[in-house]
């Protein structure tokens, strides 16, 4: 990175800090008790119909299927960590006992919830409760935990992981998949995100990725503009180079709040460090079942299976496969750990 691009970057964050005076916030209260859909309305099953033809279908079959195999949750009663829209919950719970999704999100818990009646899924639960307080349930509570991109979504993941160990069962897993920030590394480490809130309003989201220190500080700006209208005025290119002071000056009047977000992304081996210390026996890196069912998908491309239950029968054998394979720390961001 350049000196000057570099000093260019301070003076955009600098100019937000000054001129917009962010308020500190949580994730839930920085996103999610907005979106009305934290997926964009894109999962199969819960939102649409599975079709074989799409590659990122295999994708969250693989991945659900990893969750399942991973927790050994068949006929079992779940814990799922930050939901999102019911995922993996929903999907899940045709092969649990129970699923429980917990969420600091008032707004994801009844997005859930609404899912759930729609589906006719009735052995899931989502609860509410407070980031910054012990989960609500007692000692040992659950044979298994999932977490998809949840636990650095959290205040604290030290101490998340901590209270995790505690609700599981001894002999039990927990399956995580974290966002690991190296992916960034060489040129993404600054960047955008549009989210559409309602039709005469949406969120810019600017990322200042830490890379080494293992934290990112997210700028979310509300405006008084449709998404279309913002890309628009982004020369329909919705990338960080386009944000500029001078772009910050122009949209000013239009920008009705400004939020900041410090979040901890640990990365792999902060992860096993930290599950270690909170007394889990075993910490296993693994690949991911979700990118063994895409590489299958590569692999039937030409004559697809025409049912889901055909497309079960091949990825179900390959996770099961993948999953008990050890896989270099920052190759795919997939652990076990074993209390």
């Amino acid at each position: 990175m350049s000196m000057e691009k570099s000093i260019t970057e301070k003076s955009i964050f600098n100019w937000i800090e000054e001129k917009l005076a962010p308020i500190y916030c949580t994730s839930e209260e920085f996103i999610y008790n907005e979106m009305e859909s934290q997926s964009g309305y894109s999962l199969p099953i819960i939102y649409k119909p599975f079709d074989a033809t799409e590659r990122s279908h295999w994708d969250d079959r693989g991945r659900m299927y990893d969750f399942l195999y991973s927790t050994k949750g068949e006929g079992k009663k779940l814990l799922d960590f930050g939901p999102g829209d019911g995922w993996p919950s929903l999907i899940v719970a045709p092969y649990s006992k129970e699923v429980i999704g917990v969420d600091s999100s008032e707004k994801r818990i009844s997005v859930c919830k609404d899912n759930a009646k729609r589906l006719g899924i009735t052995n899931a639960e989502f609860i509410f409760y407070n980031s910054e307080d012990r989960l609500p349930f007692e000692d040992n509570t659950f044979d298994g935990i999932m977490a998809a991109s949840s636990i650095e979504q959290t205040p604290n993941p030290k101490k998340t992981i901590e209270e995790l160990y505690r609700v599981l069962k001894p002999g039990r897993s927990i399956r995580i998949y974290y966002e690991a920030l190296g992916r960034y590394k060489d040129g993404s480490e600054n960047d955008i995100w549009i989210e559409k809130l309602n039709k005469e309003s949406c969120k810019l989201i600017i990322f200042d990725r830490n890379i080494k220190e293992e934290y990112v500080i997210q700028y979310g700006l509300t405006i008084a503009m449709s998404m279309e209208e913002l890309i628009g005025k982004l020369n329909n290119n919705a990338d960080f180079s386009q944000i500029t002071i001078s772009f910050l000056e122009e949209i000013k009047p239009k920008i009705t709040n400004a939020l900041v977000l410090r979040t901890i992304h640990p990365s792999g081996k902060t992860y096993i460090k930290w599950f270690r210390e909170a007394g889990f026996r075993e910490v296993i890196p693994t690949y991911s079942g979700g990118a063994a069912a895409s590489r299958l998908y590569d692999l039937y491309k030409e004559e697809l299976p025409d049912s889901l239950e055909l497309v079960d029968e091949a990825i179900k054998k390959t996770v099961k496969i993948v999953i008990d394979l050890k896989a270099p720390i920052e190759m795919d961001p997939m652990i076990i750990a074993i209390k």
